[in-house]
């Protein structure tokens, strides 16, 4: 089993690439599928910048959008053969999501 972290362009990239790397567009639910890979989609990352008087009831907060439409996979047959999706890995120090 591996996790894979994933940066596309955006929601269409995503698609494209994950359709060519074996996934099937599950036109009845909606989704994208794949029978050994669970997908995450968290989409666009908004992280805070800014904080100001956090005890305050008007708490002021700006975020700032990471580069990227983001995914997290689950692979859990290790001899996929997932090569194509390796230009869009990233490898985050500290993981917007993880699997439980």
């Amino acid at each position: 089993m591996r996790d894979l972290y994933l940066r596309f362009a955006d929601a269409d990239e995503m698609r494209t690439q994950l359709i060519a790397a074996g996934f099937m567009d599950d036109k009845e639910q909606g989704g994208l599928y794949h029978p050994d890979i669970s997908l995450d989609v968290i989409g666009i990352i908004a992280v805070p910048t800014e904080i100001k008087n956090p005890e305050a009831e008007n708490e002021i907060i700006k975020y700032v959008n990471e580069p990227g439409y983001h995914a997290n996979l689950r692979v859990t047959d290790d001899s996929l053969e997932l090569a194509s999706l390796d230009a869009f890995a990233v490898f985050p120090d500290n993981p917007n999501r993880v699997w439980a």
